[in-house]
């Protein structure tokens, strides 16, 4: 459920992105991390390359980071290509 949550706010947030993603790709791949430090350290690593990126954060659990989704062009695979 996270992983749509952080499509939506994806879509309202970047939506120039949204709209290329739906018209190029349509791909979507799901990928895990072990904890939240963990996606912590992936979101810091895109956002200094400038990947169009964003982050949910769930607020019934105390605003704790539980998925990110971004533009995932071939330049950032690098940084999650390790995560089941």
């Amino acid at each position: 459920m996270q992983t749509a949550h952080s499509i939506a706010d994806f879509a309202h947030e970047l939506p120039q992105f949204f709209k290329s993603w739906k018209d190029n790709s349509n791909y979507l791949v799901s990928l895990a991390t072990q904890d939240e430090q963990s996606l912590q350290n992936i979101y810091k690593k895109l956002r200094e390359r400038g990947a169009p990126i964003i982050a949910f954060r769930e607020p019934d659990i105390g605003d704790e980071l539980t998925a990110i989704c971004f533009y995932g062009l071939h330049h950032y695979r690098r940084i999650v290509s390790r995560l089941p």
